[in-house]
This record gives C-alpha cells, structure tokens and sequence, in this order.
C-alpha cells in the first residue's frame, strides 16, 4: 500500500542506529517482526506441554500419535510518532558540525523510546500480567538489612510454571538488594556487614541469566506546569522466562515479546508555515504492540521496598 509520506532515508537511519544505553525495554520485552500491522499469533496450552503420554514401542507396533492444539489469537502493532518543526533560519546559522536537523531526530526518538520503556515498565509490572505474585511483607521488605532475601528469593523463583531466566528491578530497588546481608555474607564469605554485589553477581547467586536494571525517569506533570519527576521502573521487582528464539509464530514459551512491524523510521518535508521563512518538519515513529504470551512464566514481587523512592 502506497502512503504519501516521504521517507527519509539519512534520518531513517539515525532513528534505526540511535541507542539510549539506560533503557531495557528492549531487553525485558525482546522485539520480533511481524509481516504486517495485523498479524497472528498461536497460543498453546501450556497443560499440552507438561503432558506424560506413553511413548513406548514395541517391536512392532505403532508410535503413539499425539497433536498439539492452539488458539489463534488475532493483534495488531500500534502506531506510535512524534514530529519537531525545525525553521529555516535554523539550519541556515547552524555552526559547523551541528545539524539542527540531525538533533531533531535524535531528541524524536528519545522520547519514543521513553515512551516505549513507560509502556514496557506498566507491563512488567501489571499483577495480572504474571501467574505468581506475592505482596512482600516487611520482614520480607528489600531494605529490611536483617531479611534472609536470599533463600527467599530463591523459594519464590521455584513457584512459577518455568523457572525464571531473567530479573527486571528499578534502581532504588536494586540498590536494596545488592547491600542486603543475606546476599552479600553469601558472595564474599562475610558477615554481610560491608560491601556490595554487582549485576553479574546477583545473578549468579540467584542462578538467573540477565539482571536488567531499569533508571529512567519521567516527568509526568502536564504542559506548563513545574516540572514532577518519576522513575518509570519503581515500587516492584519481575521475574520472567524469556526464551530468545520466540516469536509470534513458533509457540515456543516466552512470558512476553514485542511485535515490531518495519523499521523505526524517520521522514522530512518543507512546511511554508513555520516561522517567516518557512521549516522542515522531521518525523519519527515505529509500530509495536508489546505481547504477554506466557503470564504463568512470570512472578511479580510487589511492594518490595518500606519507602517510596525519590
């Protein structure tokens, strides 16, 4: 289908190779193409998968035969864009080696992506998006020093459907967990007194494969108004299974994914209405639709700290 949209490929580039390094959603909720805006996707019974059926044969006999059903679920990406409006007198008295241009897509681009990890933190962090949740008590609380957050964590990690491969926690949060006692005697040989863990570190303690530590922050007060500055990651701590081979078609058992029909993309075009002399309007958008596939694959602690973080 033609669009009367005018592409751009030297800006559809900066969108696509644009990386902000503290976020994780693409992480947390790893990204597959899909062919088109609306697509399918199969959901299997995960009771098909745990089932024991007889596959013994004789000599001569027949192979048991089985067949693995599905539900055809029916989704499509949602369109997701910003634009700037760059005056003419502005590219014009440009200093050498900056183009307005250039830093209109990139600073595009920055908040999609913001947008994208706020979409992406209220999923993880969606009690019914997870088979297994748990509301910490303050015994069990992150910044309780004395809490035995070691084999606690390690009992809730076996509750889920799959053990879970991968942690997504907020800052304040995880800087809780790496100075707990519990974790830090069990690193170091200590009494857990001093010291602290890294990433890598957390993660080999609790036998996962990815820690994904998310920092960024939102201002969500309206247009206009002072300014009122909000983790996006806070207040909870996820677990999930995440198989890197899933996609919306193979069934193989993932707690969630991102559908991404295309490329980000970026588009310019002449507007006489910008400023006396005119302007570039610069466009940059993407189409996703974030998927939970599995939610028995996921444990959501909730509440895991007695304070509200800054």
């Amino acid at each position: 289908m033609k669009r009367p949209f005018p592409i751009d490929p030297v800006r559809t580039a900066i969108a696509i190779a644009y990386r902000n390094n503290r976020l994780i959603a693409d992480f947390v909720l790893p990204r597959v193409p899909v062919g088109a805006e609306s697509f399918k996707w199969w959901k299997y019974d995960k009771v098909e998968r745990l089932a024991l059926v007889e596959d013994s044969v004789s000599r001569k006999g027949l192979t048991n035969e089985v067949e693995f059903n599905a539900s055809e679920q029916t989704d499509s990406t949602e369109d997701h864009g910003l634009q700037d409006g760059v005056p003419q007198s502005d590219i014009d008295n440009a200093p050498e080696g900056y183009d307005p241009l250039d830093h209109a897509t990139e600073g595009l681009t920055d908040l999609i992506l913001l947008n994208r990890e706020v979409r992406a933190a209220q999923t993880l962090f969606n009690p019914a998006n997870h088979g297994t949740k748990k509301s910490l008590a303050n015994a069990e609380k992150f910044d309780n020093k004395d809490a035995d957050l070691l084999s606690f964590l390690l009992e809730q990690l076996d509750l889920p459907l799959m053990r879970p491969t991968a942690l997504t926690i907020g800052r304040a949060e995880f800087t809780q967990l790496r100075t707990n006692r519990s974790m830090v005697a069990a690193m170091h040989g200590n009494s857990g007194d001093r010291g602290s863990l890294t990433v890598q570190q957390v993660a080999e303690l609790l036998e996962l494969e990815n820690v994904f530590v998310g920092e960024a922050r939102m201002n969500i007060a309206k247009k206009g108004k002072a300014p009122e500055i909000k983790r996006a990651w806070s207040g909870h701590a996820a677990f999930t299974y995440l198989d890197g081979q899933a996609d919306t078609s193979n069934g193989r058992m993932t707690w969630g994914i991102t559908a991404q029909h295309g490329d980000r993309f970026a588009g310019q075009w002449y507007d006489k209405d910008i400023g006396l002399r005119g302007g570039e309007v610069v466009r940059v958008g993407e189409s996703v639709k974030e998927l939970v596939v599995a939610p028995d694959c996921g444990l959501l602690l909730q509440d895991v700290l007695g304070y509200s973080p800054a």
